[in-house]
């Protein structure tokens, strides 16, 4: 960049020279050189204008590499959004998975309260089975007991018997063994009611047997029903076991993707750092253009300076070649007039005479001059044009409408654009404003 600064310097300063030599050859030489300074210079600037050309050959391509970083940058963000999406909606499988996997929770504890109270009923009712079977077993032992005792008493009362039937023929015995009943009979009717009592028992021990067996039989019923509702929450700890694993798999892809996006998101911050930078290069291809551009801009001025240049010349020629001519007339008049003849009146036209009149002054009714070179655009060569079309103050310039701006661009030899752009028409609103502190 300084290198091209400073070549673009050396330009300006050749330029520079080259028109201080072309003044001083305008001034000091003939025609012939200055057409051939003439030519040199227009090549000189051929030589610029390709060289700028160059230059914006590379300030396009250097544009069309931004474009293509600004398409990267794009395509980045938009990957970003659309890993974002995805992050998104598997937060939301997980969310929806954790909530199936709580519910499930919530029915394995009402399964597992549920089983558990059944297995309290049961184990109260295996309580009351065995109270109950303590009691059949006390009765089933006292029974025993009275039946022992009842055997015994049938011992005892065979042996009497037999010696009943042996005493009948025996009126003392046998009233004596009547005696003996008799003292027998309270005992007899006490085993009666002792069998009574038993037969009792046995009926209520044998419906709480049933009883217990009833609930036997609607525990196992209870228990063939909780057996599928068990399958069904091995099952369903098998799938949260596995809901499990898919949430620590989800969870590892979600990091996983987190680092990603923070690859990417290192990516975009490296990409935003090279538009950054890319941008800063831009601005310097933008202030160098620019600077281009006010040299295009002078040479465009030094170049409508040399066509005024060489019109002069051009003129001068003409005016020279006639006074030649004239010079040529009057030398041969002062021969002739040395000879002694008579010198011939050589006819010519009127205005080509020589004249020493002076001509009489007339005030000057033109408008006071404005600098117009103060007008952003508008150089040497440019305010010679304008003021000889009779364009010498900021005023006239403010009053300019599109015809003018056409007319005005054919004699500058530009284009309209190139005025609009350097807004003449304001510059010159404001010069005059500033002036004579008025308003237009």
């Amino acid at each position: 960049m300084t290198m091209l600064i400073g070549q673009m310097l050396g330009c300006l300063i050749v330029a520079a020279g080259i028109g201080g030599a072309v003044g001083w050859l305008l001034r000091h030489l003939s025609a012939g050189p200055l057409t051939q300074q003439l030519m040199d210079v227009t090549a000189t600037l051929r030589l610029k204008d390709q060289a700028l050309e160059k230059l914006q050959y590379e300030l396009k391509v250097k544009v069309s590499a931004n474009q293509i970083l600004e398409g990267k940058i794009i395509a980045s963000e938009a990957l970003h959004q659309s890993t974002l999406q995805e992050l998104s909606s598997r937060h939301e499988r997980i969310h929806a998975l954790q909530e199936e996997l709580t519910g499930t929770k919530q029915r394995l504890s009402t399964l597992e309260s549920e089983q558990a109270a059944l297995l309290a009923g049961v184990s109260d009712s295996e309580a009351a089975m065995s109270a109950q079977a303590a009691v059949v077993r006390e009765s089933k032992a006292a029974l025993e007991a009275a039946q022992q005792a009842l055997a015994l008493k049938e011992q005892e009362l065979l042996p009497l018997q037999e010696r009943l039937a042996a005493l009948e023929h025996h009126p003392a015995d046998t009233d004596r063994l009547r005696t003996r009943i008799q003292e027998l009979e309270p005992a007899q009717g006490r085993v009666h009611w002792l069998e009574v009592q038993l037969s009792e028992r046995d009926m209520q021990h044998r419906t709480a047997l049933h009883e217990i067996e009833r609930q036997l039989a609607e525990r196992d019923r209870k228990i063939d029903e909780l057996e599928p509702l068990h399958q069904q929450m091995r099952e369903q700890e098998a799938a949260g076991d596995a809901w499990k694993a898919k949430y620590t798999q989800a969870v590892q892809q979600a990091t996983d993707e987190a680092a990603r996006f923070q690859k990417i998101c290192i990516q975009v911050d490296d990409l935003q750092a090279q538009l950054t930078l890319h941008e800063q290069r831009l601005r310097e291809k933008d202030d160098h253009i620019a600077t281009l551009q006010r040299h295009i801009d002078a040479f465009e001025s030094l170049q409508v300076e040399m066509a005024g240049q060489a019109k002069k010349v051009d003129e001068k020629e003409e005016e020279i070649s006639r006074l030649r001519k004239r010079l040529g007339e009057v030398r041969a008049a002062l021969r002739i007039r040395t000879d002694g003849g008579v010198a011939p009146h050589p006819v010519q036209p009127a205005g080509d005479q020589l004249s020493l009149q002076i001509a009489q002054t007339k005030p000057s009714t033109a408008p006071p001059k404005d600098d117009l070179k103060q007008i952003r655009g508008i150089g040497p060569a440019f305010e010679r044009v304008l003021n000889d079309m009779g364009i010498v103050t900021f005023r006239q310039v403010a009053q300019w409408d599109t015809t003018d701006l056409k007319r005005i661009a054919d004699k500058l030899d530009t284009v309209p654009d190139r005025i609009k752009r350097d807004k003449w028409i304001a510059g010159a609103k404001k010069l005059y404003e500033q002036k004579y502190g008025k308003r237009l």
